[in-house]
């Protein structure tokens, strides 16, 4: 892994969710050098599903781009089952796998870039897609059954352990919380192993993984 210190601008519906990725990006390259400029949400702002999506449809996407090395794209898909999705963003997720649902939403998020720009930045693009929510990639750390494999109710599944084994539950996505879970992210070994368990995580390390390569 390269050691260069480079830049990932953070595109992400919020706070806990930039701890998150950040943590497990540096865990799994093994430099603590890296810079994570915070996009969307800024400190202190709130953050959602919209503003990722708009994010990416303005011109602050393509002026973040010409400033970072690589820009991440965080979102969860289980907005995607409610009513308030307006037809310029709705994606039919009906039947699909995991697989199908983050490639159906690159290719949303493509549609907004826009293609002929995704074409020529691609490589410094790197989507992190959590199938329903992105805790759910946290599942892997504290179940070792089926429970590991879930991608529905994972916040409820996660917080009938972390009372015990944490000493909190995270239904109010208190960030401090969030950078406590993300110590479980400090080594590439476990980061790999827990990601074989959620193929959503796993295809956020592929991408990466490419990115950083095509980079070096």
């Amino acid at each position: 892994m390269s050691v260069i210190d480079y830049s990932f601008g953070l595109i992400c519906e919020g706070e806990t969710d930039q701890t998150l990725i950040k943590n497990i990006i540096v865990g799994w390259t093994g430099n603590r050098n890296l810079l994570f400029p915070p996009l969307q949400p800024i400190e202190g702002e709130a953050g959602g599903w919209t503003k990722v999506f708009k994010y990416c449809e303005s011109g602050d996407f393509k002026a973040a781009l010409k400033a970072n090395d690589f820009i991440i794209i965080q979102i969860d898909t289980d907005f995607m089952s409610g009513d308030s999705v307006g037809k310029e963003y709705k994606i039919d997720l009906k039947d699909l796998n995991v697989k199908e649902t983050v490639k159906a939403f690159r290719e949303k998020i493509v549609e907004l870039i826009g293609a002929e720009f995704y074409e020529e930045y691609s490589e410094r693009i790197i989507f992190a897609i959590a199938v329903n929510e992105i805790e759910c990639w946290l599942l892997p750390v504290y179940f070792s059954d089926k429970k590991a494999k879930k991608y529905v109710n994972c916040i409820d599944t996660l917080n009938q352990v972390l009372p015990q084994k944490e000493g909190f539950y995270i239904d109010a996505k208190e960030n401090d919380y969030y950078e406590k879970l993300a110590r479980n992210f400090r080594k590439k070994k476990d980061i790999e192993k827990y990601a074989k368990r959620q193929e959503s995580f796993d295809l956020f390390l592929k991408n990466l993984q490419f990115a950083v390569e095509a980079a070096a």
